[in-house]
């Protein structure tokens, strides 16, 4: 007979031993897989594309006022546009250095915040909502928008000084949506990539759509705002120009109209005697 130390041993190992298979036959049969986190990869690539994420240019502003929009965080809600000829700070291309404005100065390069994620989506504490929504810098809050042309329209706006609202017009576009054409991540607006006008390149007839037009942009011919046509220099292709008044001074640059219709005059560059030397036509293209 075994000792009666030994034979309480054993049994408490016993014990121990049928509950330790109880517990492990009340666990499930295969625990589920943590539910993976989103890849925001692909989005912040599209992103550091955009010009949304390089927003920093000494010939458009790089101050506090502009920064509104530019670069929402670096904003300085008192800062207002002085007197000519240092209205707001920015360099122009015969400056040698950058002119200073009194009531908005510059901000450093190396401070500057571009338009991140959280300016158009919910962030905190490192957690950005898919949902969007606006960051009032004025407040520091975050304002309900309807839908992504609202949140669009928060910067592309007109005010006493500048004009940067889109007009679509009553034409082909009136009612889309900003992202119908432009990827809300790169910015980068596409006539094809939403399945519309897939046959540009083969529609018929001409002069619509051949290879002698393969550096005149779709705006150009089917702007229906009446902007200036002309070839843009850095790239060689034919783009809008549009004429804007500020403080008094006229000013014609690059502009991309957003009015667009399905007619178009081929007059607005093959005129008689037009400056680029092009064949005179007669019409236009239906």
């Amino acid at each position: 007979m075994l000792p009666f130390h030994v034979t309480r041993i054993l049994a408490l190992a016993a014990v121990l031993t049928s509950s330790v298979i109880a517990l492990a036959g009340c666990q499930p049969a295969n625990t589920p897989a943590p539910t993976p986190t989103q890849d925001w990869s692909a989005i912040r690539q599209a992103w550091q594309s955009s010009q949304h994420a390089n927003t920093y240019d000494e010939g458009k502003g790089p101050n506090t006022y502009c920064a509104r929009c530019h670069s929402p965080r670096n904003w300085d809600p008192a800062a207002k546009v002085d007197d000519m000829p240092n209205c707001v700070s920015c360099k122009f291309s015969f400056d040698p250095v950058m002119r200073v404005a009194r009531s908005n100065p510059p901000v450093a390069k190396s401070d500057w915040k571009n338009i991140g994620c959280e300016i158009c989506h919910k962030t905190q504490n490192g957690v950005t909502e898919q949902q969007v929504a606006w960051l009032n810098a004025a407040t520091g809050q975050y304002q309900v928008v309807a839908n992504t042309t609202e949140l669009c329209s928060k910067c592309h706006l007109d005010n006493d000084v500048l004009r940067h609202k889109r007009d679509l017009g009553d034409g082909a576009h009136k009612d889309y949506a900003c992202i119908r054409c432009h990827n809300p991540h790169s910015t980068k607006a596409s006539c094809t990539a939403q399945g519309c006008h897939a046959d540009v390149l083969t529609a018929k007839p001409v002069p619509r759509h051949d290879q002698a037009h393969a550096t005149v942009t779709c705006i150009a011919c089917h702007d229906s705002s009446g902007f200036k046509v002309g070839i843009e220099k850095a790239t060689g292709a034919w783009i809008t120009f549009r004429t804007t008044e500020l403080l008094g001074r006229s000013t014609t640059a690059p502009y991309q109209s957003h009015r667009v219709g399905h007619a178009v005059d081929c007059l607005k560059c093959h005129a008689p005697n037009n400056p680029w030397g092009l064949k005179p036509v007669q019409g236009t293209g239906q």
